[in-house]
């Protein structure tokens, strides 16, 4: 169920069996000593933690996954996943979809951030831009930031900001303060651009909004962004 498509690690294999076999005592074998846990904004230090948040937040409500998709992207392998059990499904997309973003080392995992996934519909992306998705949605700075090129420009709302610190500043800025969630509709090669539409919804004005992300891409880095409605 969880994984027959995908050839994942050993220590990810397990955490999505034993979830889907209600197995506590396996799921908490794949975790390092001192692995950290990240969900709903909530962090979790050391396998004790780790089994008091996985007894409440997986296994009591029968969690089930079913793995749609797998990336690696610097360093993470991100594992978006339809979610199913006994929890109160009010208000949440219908399927709902995880991303589930992995950091291991051997085959222990040492981080897990579990986050709404912005690419349920797992259509494919060049590494640079699957990275900065990934990293808006868990508002992690760093990896952001180093999607970009050191001369990277973004262009956004008529305001244009430079170099990867000032793009990433911006961006989780304008999500944090929005709350933005993200949902990735399509992908297409364009005048040698890369444009992705995205369905943005939060806390803003005219949510929910269809935009286009003009991606242009240099050696694997994003050179240049520029967002704008979609269709424009």
């Amino acid at each position: 169920m969880s994984n027959n498509q995908f050839q994942l690690p050993k220590p990810v294999e397990v955490h999505f069996q034993a979830t889907n076999t209600d197995d506590p005592v396996t799921f908490l074998s794949a975790f390092a000593e001192d692995a950290v846990v990240i969900d709903a904004g909530k962090e979790y230090h050391g396998k004790a933690a780790i089994k008091e948040w996985s007894d409440l937040d997986y296994f009591s409500i029968h969690l089930r996954l079913e793995v749609t998709n797998a990336v690696l992207d610097a360093g993470e392998l991100v594992v978006t996943a339809k979610s199913d059990g006994d929890y109160d499904k009010t208000g949440l997309p219908d399927p709902l979809y995880l991303d589930f973003h992995f950091t291991l080392d051997g085959d222990k995992i040492t981080r897990l951030c579990n986050v709404l996934s912005s690419n349920s519909r797992a259509i494919p992306l060049p590494q640079s831009i699957a990275a900065f998705y990934h990293a808006s949605d868990v508002y992690d700075d760093a990896l952001l930031a180093g999607c970009f090129a050191a001369d990277a420009v973004l262009a956004d709302e008529g305001m244009e900001y430079h170099g990867p610190e000032a793009v990433s500043e911006h961006i989780l800025e304008a999500n944090r303060d929005a709350k933005v969630m993200t949902e990735i509709t399509h992908c297409t090669e364009k005048n040698g651009e890369t444009v992705v539409t995205a369905t943005l919804s939060g806390n803003f004005e005219r949510s929910p909004i269809p935009l286009d992300f003009h991606f242009s891409l240099e050696k694997g880095k994003i050179k240049a962004l520029n967002i704008v409605l979609a269709g424009k």
